[in-house]
């Protein structure tokens, strides 16, 4: 397949890596430093899945129009950057392109919906952490990298065949599904919880875990994730409590989050993607949902500042004491 990989991060990079040793033709879209050290020294993968980190030459670019018509896209840009780079799509799309969202967060589809059309979007979730080490170095830290993927619809299509058989020919876990929406929201219940938690406590779940109180509140996000959700028209089953402590159960205990990561580094969060949509949503739904809205209310001057370019004192900086 001829493949796109927008946003070259943690999930494009490893990814597009894996599909690269696949056989497959990939150029990656990237930019700043990390471009620069792509282009010179190329794409190095180290991950817990490998005996030996994977050094590989690759294509990469800061112009669409360069790479022309693709397959499949593969969208994999932090949730803020959404609109923005979807601006980089129409000269990759030919009438049966397919770009596929592995992104955090449920409300991407709907935005780049906006931008390109809805028949071009595929929905997926994958279950990784995964990010950029420095300039052209990903690491992959955890997770089985699974992809579950499919069409909005529910159908079963020759490109989702083909893209399944990309994925499966890297050697990881595929699930090409029917109910994709439901699939999304699933992992929604998990990050926003396992997002929200570390940040908010900055501790590992191993931590949370073993406190019995602070353990309730991260599976208290979960329920009011799954509230919303179902409000909004989402086939999400009962029991969501059980289901997210036993994916946080399945975490080594040093596991933290893309939130707490960005949070302490002094970087923009996924605040708006993650506990945000569930505030507004409960907004519009009339569902209270106090825990998501302090965390988000606890978080949000730090991703202000962010986005000014003038971050807060980072989190485990020594202070005078008075």
């Amino acid at each position: 397949m001829k493949i796109a990989v927008v946003g070259a991060g943690g999930i494009g990079g490893y990814y597009g890596a894996l599909l690269h040793q696949a056989g497959h033709d990939v150029t990656f879209l990237a930019r700043g430093t990390h471009l620069a050290a792509m282009r010179e020294r190329g794409l190095r993968l180290e991950s817990v899945l490998l005996a030996e980190p994977l050094q590989i030459r690759v294509r990469c670019t800061d112009r669409p129009g360069e790479i022309g018509a693709v397959d499949l896209a593969l969208f994999a840009v932090k949730s803020y950057d959404t609109d923005t780079a979807a601006g980089l799509l129409p000269p990759l799309l030919d009438t049966e392109t397919a770009v596929l969202t592995l992104q955090n967060g449920v409300d991407n589809i709907e935005r780049l919906s906006d931008r390109i059309g809805r028949r071009h979007i595929l929905g997926g979730a994958c279950y990784i952490f995964a990010a950029i080490a420095s300039p052209g170095v990903i690491n992959h830290t955890g997770g089985p990298g699974r992809v579950v993927f499919g069409e909005l619809d529910g159908r079963i299509t020759p490109r989702t065949h083909a893209i399944r058989d990309a994925f499966a020919a890297t050697g990881g876990p595929v699930e090409l599904s029917t109910q994709i929406l439901a699939a999304m929201w699933e992992k929604y219940l998990f990050i926003t919880a396992q997002g929200g938690m570390t940040a908010l406590t900055r501790l590992p779940i191993g931590i949370i875990r073993a406190t019995p109180t602070t353990m309730e509140m991260y599976l208290d996000v979960a329920s009011e994730v799954a509230s919303v959700g179902r409000a909004h028209g989402v086939s999400i089953p009962e029991g969501e409590r059980d289901r997210v402590k036993r994916s946080a159960d399945s975490l080594t205990p040093n596991s933290f989050s893309s939130l707490y990561n960005d949070l302490v580094g002094g970087r923009r969060m996924e605040l708006e993607a993650l506990p945000g949509h569930v505030v507004g949503l409960g907004r519009r739904y009339g569902i209270p949902t106090p825990v998501c809205r302090a965390i988000y209310a606890a978080l949000k001057p730090y991703d202000e500042a962010a986005r000014r370019g003038m971050p807060l004192a980072r989190i485990d900086e020594p202070r005078a004491s008075d």
